[in-house]
């Protein structure tokens, strides 16, 4: 059984008309497709948990049909169910869990090339319990985990009042524009405790620190460019004291990972880290943001399987 779960906001209901025309090509397999639609913010992950609680051993593969997000919320939802194959078909803004698992970002092509050529290999998700919640309450994140300053852009523009007119107007990119440059003048850099691998760091006049699981963020950003998904390693960006004139010409060479050639950027490797602060920090996981004093991140030690390159 092939199952979809479709976010209807992400690409404008792009993505629901992918899958019903699809469906319809497939009409003599028609019986082996269920699809699902959220309905509001945390739902994929309910869907998931509950669809996986019925059906886990009859899932064939479980297509998520939407931007970053809803693949973040699935992957939460799954958590009880590693064995529950996964495929992203991008059709949100960012798409960096399928430019890191080398699919393609046209969500038609991605979809017949998927169907049509099943290929499943391991993925090894990050885990991230924050403040002093016990384990039963970590989070999954698929592709990146940042805090300071990427952190406080995507904060403000997920909370601005005219995200949704944007949204409807095709012009969702912009918003992320406008966050960047009201924070850039707002922004304070932060002093955090680190500790990677048992040795601690006191790190001063930090702007971002960014933990990726492959090279992007951000919708396309090449944060750490030699990152390859890999079970034990996390790649971990930080970006010391810098102007914010330099700060914006990061954000422009970073598409292209030329940013390593600046003299703030370090790139460091990290099976286990920890970050505490005295300040609260804002943070986001593959899209979705929050807050919290102290993190602990590290690998998950479960495999699951994901189309991929």
């Amino acid at each position: 059984m092939y199952v979809f779960i479709i976010n209807p906001a992400a690409g404008n209901g792009r993505g629901e008309h992918i899958v019903k025309k699809f469906v319809e090509e497939h009409r003599s397999s028609t019986n082996a497709f269920r699809t699902y639609f959220t309905e509001y913010p945390g739902h994929a992950e309910e869907l998931a948990q509950q669809i996986a609680t019925i059906y886990h051993k009859s899932i064939e593969l479980l297509f998520v049909v939407g931007g970053d997000g809803t693949m973040y919320e699935v992957l939460n939802g799954l958590v009880d169910f590693p064995k529950v194959p996964l495929s992203f078909i991008p059709v949100g803004s960012g798409n960096d869990f399928a430019r890191g698992c080398g699919m393609p970002l046209k969500p038609e092509e991605n979809l017949r090339e998927t169907f049509n050529q099943t290929d499943l290999k391991p993925y090894w998700a990050g885990r991230y319990i924050k403040d002093f919640q016990n384990e039963r309450h970590s989070h999954l994140f698929a592709s990146s985990l940042g805090f300071g300053f990427d952190a406080e852009v995507a904060d403000r523009s997920n909370r601005s009042r005219i995200k949704k007119w944007f949204n409807k107007i095709h012009l969702k990119s912009l918003i992320y524009v406008i966050g960047l440059f009201f924070t850039i003048f707002k922004f304070q850099p932060k002093t955090i405790q680190l500790n990677i691998d048992g040795k601690e760091h006191t790190l001063s006049n930090i702007w971002m620190l960014t933990i990726t699981n492959h090279p992007y963020f951000g919708g396309g950003m090449k944060i750490a460019p030699n990152a390859k998904i890999n079970k034990k390693r996390m790649y971990v960006t930080i970006v010391h004291k810098i102007s914010k004139l330099k700060l914006l010409l990061l954000f422009l060479t970073v598409f292209f990972g030329k940013h390593t050639m600046l003299k703030e950027v370090e790139i460091l490797e990290a099976t286990k880290l920890e970050i505490k602060s005295k300040q609260r920090l804002t943070y986001h996981a593959d899209g979705y943001t929050s807050y919290c004093y102290q993190c602990r991140v590290e690998k998950e030690e479960i495999e699951r399987l994901v189309q991929r390159k």
